[in-house]
């Protein structure tokens, strides 16, 4: 299952589309596929659709970002937790206030079974975690594990591995998105 991916609504970030997202997943044969754009849960229904007719289990979210620094991912376990992840989008972007680091005194989700977070290595402290929340792990990460109590908190870590673009092509359509988000040449 891959818990990070992102289409062409991570406006200037993805390439894209909810269908082509879903299209690769099934000729990989992967069984779950969680969508989360970056601020943004827009095309959350073309791609639940997309997944019902591929025989994927559809799982909506958000990737939570103040400018370029990921803070989290909002992973909704229900219609209750897509609508909180809505609702929380939505007042912190129109109010133009920037989301919080990390939940302190209670979970993000109302109820901890709406939903689930998933921060970034070393964002927060394995033992910090409430019972909805994990820490995600990029492969290129994997080595900063060491010296870490894992068997203590296994259960805490998961695989983060974003999906952003599918090819070569793709690949450049991103680096141009991200030079015109920057605005800076392509060759910075």
């Amino acid at each position: 299952m891959y818990i990070n991916c992102k289409t062409y609504f991570s406006f200037r970030y993805g390439t894209l589309s909810a269908k082509d997202l879903v299209k690769a997943a099934a000729e990989k044969g992967v069984p779950a596929l969680a969508l989360t754009n970056i601020n943004s849960t827009c095309d959350c229904w073309d791609f639940v659709e997309a997944c019902r007719l591929e025989g994927i289990k559809p799982i909506t979210g958000a990737e939570v970002r103040n400018g370029d620094r990921l803070l989290y991912i909002l992973l909704a376990a229900n219609d209750e937790g897509i609508g909180w992840i809505n609702d929380f989008l939505s007042a912190h972007l129109l109010e133009k206030k920037p989301f919080p680091e990390k939940a302190i005194e209670q979970s993000f989700f109302t109820n901890l079974a709406d939903g689930f977070v998933i921060y970034p290595l070393e964002a927060r402290e394995a033992e910090a975690l409430f019972p909805n929340e994990r820490i995600g792990v990029r492969p290129a990460e994997v080595n900063r594990l060491f010296g870490m109590d894992l068997k203590k908190y296994a259960a805490s870590f998961v695989i983060r591995q974003p999906v952003t673009f599918l090819d070569k092509q793709h690949f450049n359509i991103h680096r141009l998105l991200r030079a015109i988000d920057k605005n800076v040449l392509l060759s910075k």
